[in-house]
């Protein structure tokens, strides 16, 4: 996945039409670290919220 898709990825996770183009500046892993970070911290809301 490029960067400019992980950066739109992110943008979905967070429900944002903030510019987030800054994060371009990261490298491709840290992108790809982030994204499953959010997405891991997501679950676990939703998670607590349905228990």
């Amino acid at each position: 996945m490029t960067k400019d898709k992980l950066v739109e990825k992110i943008k979905e996770i967070l429900k944002t039409d903030n510019n987030l183009d800054f994060l371009l500046e990261l490298k491709k892993e840290e992108l790809e670290r982030l994204v499953a970070c959010i997405r891991d911290r997501v679950d676990r809301i939703i998670q607590m919220e349905t228990t």
